[in-house]
């Protein structure tokens, strides 16, 4: 019985000095692995920089296999973390940026956390869903207003671009990639190969849930220690209000700008954040787990708990591995 020939797909990978080299790394173990699991499918990694020369990268030059132009006969690109370097990259990135904007919209582009930053100049972002490392999403947003962030995504997937969040999402991009090109079968056979998931889930796993923004209002550092010190207590607008001698409207904005959240979901995020200790660390049942937080409603904590952290409370005390 005659063998079928591998099916190919050509992996372009671009690559500029600011580079994370764990992030590019990353990308070419995994598509390099994925030709461990047999015959059926075939990547070919691509190596494209902006000037076909090698990169002089902080850590030692890297290899390349083309310029720019190869980029016209790939199958996906992807864009590997530039970590804090985005804007740097972006200015000295401008060919490669202007490659990107004329891409075929066919062809699938793929980012790892602040890989985003040289696919959103290029414009191929505008008005689409796009992710990146939370803690770095709001100067991502405020430097492209024109794309949807959704920092609490590990993922996203619109028109033909994929972006990822931190460090986790970069191994998850590449299963997803691998997922479009080859299957879920080929994918779920590389995650056990790398021994992981095929997801990690949302950022908001991982996020800090509150506090984690710096900001030098101290009235709003003062309501935030309040809040987290009688966060199971029913908030009144009024008496955080009276603690900054200023109107509720003032608290409100104040507090968004401090905080990039309103005190009712500052609220909620202690709320979550404290009842996900609680699970993690009690056999407390979840009926009590969620009065201690606040909630006197079982249903009502495990519909914010679930569409804060996407699991149900229970789910989430297996996860951790916490018997119920």
């Amino acid at each position: 019985m005659d063998i079928a020939a591998p099916q190919d797909h050509r992996v372009g990978v671009l690559i500029c000095r600011q580079h994370s080299l764990a992030s590019y790394g990353l990308v070419l173990d995994a598509f390099r692995m994925a030709n461990q699991l047999g015959v059926a499918h075939r990547f070919h990694l691509v190596r494209i920089s902006q000037d076909g020369q090698p990169v002089a990268h902080p850590d030692g030059d890297l290899r390349v296999d083309a310029g720019l132009e190869a980029l016209s006969g790939v199958d996906v690109v992807l864009i590997p973390s530039l970590w804090l370097n985005g804007p740097e990259a972006v200015a000295e990135q401008s060919q490669t940026i202007a490659a990107l904007a004329r891409l075929d919209s066919r062809i699938l582009v793929a980012t790892l956390c602040t890989g985003a930053y040289l696919l959103a100049a290029s414009g191929r972002l505008d008005g689409k869903a796009a992710t990146t490392h939370w803690m770095l999403a709001n100067g991502f947003q405020a430097r492209y207003p024109q794309v949807r962030v959704q920092a609490s995504h590990n993922l996203t997937h619109e028109a033909e671009v994929v972006c990822s969040g931190g460090s986790l999402a970069a191994v998850d991009v590449c299963l997803y990639v691998v997922q479009l090109l080859a299957g879920r079968d080929v994918a779920r056979n590389l995650a056990r190969l790398l021994v992981t998931d095929l997801s990690h889930g949302p950022q908001t796993w991982y996020t800090p849930p509150h506090g984690w923004r710096r900001h030098n209002d101290d009235g709003i550092h003062q309501v935030e220690a309040f809040i987290a010190e009688h966060h199971a207590q029913p908030l009144s607008l009024e008496q955080l209000a009276q603690r900054l001698h200023t109107s509720v409207r003032t608290l409100q904005r104040r507090f968004l700008a401090a905080t990039g959240m309103t005190p009712i979901q500052y609220q909620q995020a202690v709320r979550i954040d404290r009842s996900k200790d609680l699970l993690e660390s009690s056999r407390l049942p979840i009926e009590a787990v969620a009065e201690c937080v606040g909630y006197q409603d079982r249903v009502a904590f495990g519909r914010v708990f679930k569409k804060v952290t996407g699991l149900s409370p229970a789910a989430y005390r297996q996860q951790q591995g916490v018997g119920a």
